[in-house]
């Protein structure tokens, strides 16, 4: 999915593990740039992370996070 936003949109996002105040890289195009990533919570152990999230459009942000939940409901 992640290949598949970047490809379409230029945005880069990932899946973190989120532990207290830390965030644990899972899976996705991680980018390391230098200003803070736009975080999306998916559920009380994983998050979407993107420092891209503005260009990608509501909708398609709203089908990436109903499509995550989805998954991670059935893990």
């Amino acid at each position: 999915m992640a290949a598949e936003v970047k490809a379409e949109f230029g945005a880069r996002m990932w899946l973190v593990e989120v532990m207290g105040k830390r965030h644990s890289y899972v899976a996705g195009d991680r980018d390391d740039s230098f200003l803070p990533p736009q975080v999306v919570g998916l559920n009380e152990r994983y998050a979407l992370v993107s420092g891209d999230w503005e260009k990608i459009p509501e909708k398609r942000k709203r089908d990436i996070i109903e499509s995550l939940r989805a998954i991670l409901i059935r893990q």
